[in-house]
């Protein structure tokens, strides 16, 4: 497999040269915060001089698929598109093909995105887990996600997560240590404009956990005129809860002033930072949340469920509400839409806070362990 070349054909034996190989099974991050990592990630590891090569399994079509297409130094295998039964062929080819591509590739090291593997590796294995919904409920799904990780972890050598929250929920379920990498942000790109936007505004794919009902609610309970509600995310991930959505938005008499945008550029989504005076966020599983740092990275002021990860990212630069009452999410973004002093504050407490993530921190913390 060539620098660049994106091929659904195994990769040919390891290059010349001595540094380390690292293979990303990506397979697991198709959409959100997780299929950037892995971008931000492969780009970064490959300009490391201890590395020589790096290559990334992922799906036709997806977020990393599309954001590595252009960088020539990253090997991708793009498998075809398995937006049927996913979870079932991907544990097949974990199962069959994953280790004799580990083995002709030469890899060194190899980097599951999900945590969870078919079978006992015969490779050296680091696993980030970055999806806390396995550990919210016990359901039968839940339950063999847990068993899943338990099993491979006994076998990798190293754990990470992005936020302590939720390597303490790795941790308890394993047995195992699992170091917390936060992840980052490009601040060359996000980045904020000398005035603030007058948006508010949602950035998170439409799944219904991410309880955009409520962000419509508390939205609601602002004194008319209001400022234009946005909405950013992937409209594919939950059909369902998107038609749901859009028919809840069509029935309101404000619908002229919410804009609902799906799968949108990065220069897209840039703007629409950049023309927000408050980012909010309601949802009720997160292990970090980009979408929270970027916003504060752009200087805008966050409004977040307290859920200890999202308190772990957004620290002084957001403020917290607790539970499901409309009324109080609308008092804390009322005080950041009508107070021009309390916005300038908070605006400038966001940039601070953003500045603790960047992609190069979160890449170093995991070459360590190569």
């Amino acid at each position: 497999m060539h620098a660049g070349q994106q091929t659904e054909i195994d990769p040919e034996p390891g290059a010349s040269g001595t540094g380390r190989r690292i293979l990303i099974n990506a397979l697991a991050a198709r959409f959100g915060g997780t299929a950037y990592a892995v971008i931000h990630l492969a780009r970064g590891l490959v300009l490391r001089p201890e590395i020589s090569a790096v290559s990334v399994v992922t799906r036709r079509g997806s977020i990393v698929q599309k954001g590595l297409a252009k960088d020539p130094e990253v090997s991708c295998l793009v498998l075809s598109d398995a937006s049927m039964v996913e979870l079932i062929r991907r544990t097949a080819w974990e199962a069959l093909r994953l280790p004799a591509l580990v083995k002709r590739g030469e890899f060194d090291v190899v980097i599951s995105m999900s945590g969870m593997l078919p079978r006992s590796p015969d490779y050296r294995l680091m696993c980030l887990l970055f999806n806390p919904v396995m550990y919210e409920n016990p359901t039968a799904a839940n339950l063999l996600r847990r068993w899943a990780v338990r099993r491979t972890a006994r076998d990798a050598e190293y754990l990470a997560a992005p936020s302590q929250s939720m390597a303490d929920l790795v941790s308890a379920s394993t047995g195992r240590e699992c170091t917390v990498v936060p992840l980052g942000v490009d601040h060359d790109a996000f980045s904020a404009p000398p005035a603030a936007g007058q948006e508010i505004l949602c950035v998170a794919d439409f799944y219904a956990h991410k309880r955009h009902d409520l962000v419509l609610d508390a939205w609601l309970r602002l004194a008319p005129p209001r400022p234009r509600l946005r909405l950013v995310g992937n409209d594919t991930v939950d059909p369902h809860a998107y038609a749901r959505l859009l028919d809840r938005i069509q029935s309101l008499p404000d619908a002229d002033s919410i804009t609902v945008n799906s799968r949108v550029s990065l220069e897209q989504l840039i703007t629409a930072y950049r023309q927000a005076r408050v980012f909010i966020i309601a949802s009720e599983r997160e292990s970090f949340c980009m979408p929270l740092v970027e916003s504060m990275a752009c200087g805008v002021p966050a409004v977040a469920r307290g859920l200890p990860s999202l308190r772990e990212t957004g620290g002084e630069g957001a403020r917290y509400v607790n539970g499901d009452d409309p009324d109080h999410w609308a008092v804390a973004l009322r005080q950041l839409v009508d107070d021009e002093t309390e916005h300038d504050r908070a605006r400038a407490a966001a940039i601070a806070s953003a500045a603790r993530f960047s992609w190069e921190a979160f890449i170093s913390g995991l070459a360590t362990q190569f």
